[in-house]
């Protein structure tokens, strides 16, 4: 039967509109039920080493990071009833931070008791020695002898990259009352909330004491920091400075 002009015209209306409504279909379909692959999409996909993690996405994979290493932990006595707690903490990640990891230091008489324990947050940068320093901790009339610290939380690593900080000018006063030095800030950005800490080592390589302090190094610029112990260490012979950039 041969069809009449009109009945081709809707015919052809007919077609045009089925696949005008094929496509609306299909791209509702792709936008409201077809996600693309993400960082949180639960699915390893993109270049991800595992779900959610490696490749693409800032999250480490689990299989790909280290535990981190206590070095050592010391107090030490910086004023009547008042003691540092330092510990050196070895982080083979240095190209990965984690931020928020809990952490406590527990310091113990020379009978084994507890005196005080001191819990903390730190943000651990991509670097390969993290130490970590807790001033003020006052214990009244008890002596302590010795710190255990301790990590509370597994951190989490993310992809970072340490900015470009350096320091110079390093001066350790001969009675170990001062240290002082300049960070140098590299970057066309003020880099805020740079935590530098000092620990002072004796000739045979022991902490004998510790300090930190947090400061802002404006772009293409230096900031002096200086570290006091009215009292002096003795014995020590150099300082190491390490700078904890924030994450």
């Amino acid at each position: 039967m041969r069809l009449t002009w009109s009945a081709r015209r809707q015919l052809l209306y007919y077609g045009v509109g089925s696949i005008i409504a094929a496509i609306a279909l299909w791209w509702g379909y792709n936008a409201l039920l077809v996600k693309a692959p993400s960082c949180s999409d639960g699915v390893q996909n993109q270049d991800e080493r595992g779900i959610d993690c490696g490749g693409a996405c800032s999250l480490v994979c689990a299989a790909d990071t280290k535990p981190l290493t206590v070095l050592w932990s010391r107090a030490f006595l910086t004023a009547p009833s008042i003691y540092t707690a330092a510990a050196y903490v070895n982080n083979t990640n240095v190209t990965a931070g984690a931020q928020n990891v809990r952490y406590s230091f527990q310091l113990f008489d020379d009978q084994n008791s507890l005196v005080i324990e001191r819990e903390g947050v730190i943000n651990i940068p991509p670097v390969k020695v993290v130490p970590i320093i807790e001033t003020g901790i006052y214990v009244g009339n008890r002596t302590v002898s010795r710190a255990l610290f301790a990590f509370a939380d597994t951190p989490v690593w993310r992809s970072a990259q340490a900015p470009a900080l350096r320091i110079t000018n390093q001066e350790l006063a001969q009675d170990g009352s001062s240290l002082t030095a300049s960070v140098v800030n590299d970057t066309l950005n003020d880099i805020k909330k740079v935590t530098v800490t000092a620990v002072l080592f004796d000739a045979q390589g022991i902490a004998r004491g510790a300090s930190k302090s947090t400061i802002t190094v404006p772009k293409k610029g230096s900031q002096l920091v200086t570290f006091t112990w009215p009292q002096g260490v003795s014995g020590v012979v150099r300082a190491e400075l390490t700078l904890l950039p924030p994450l």
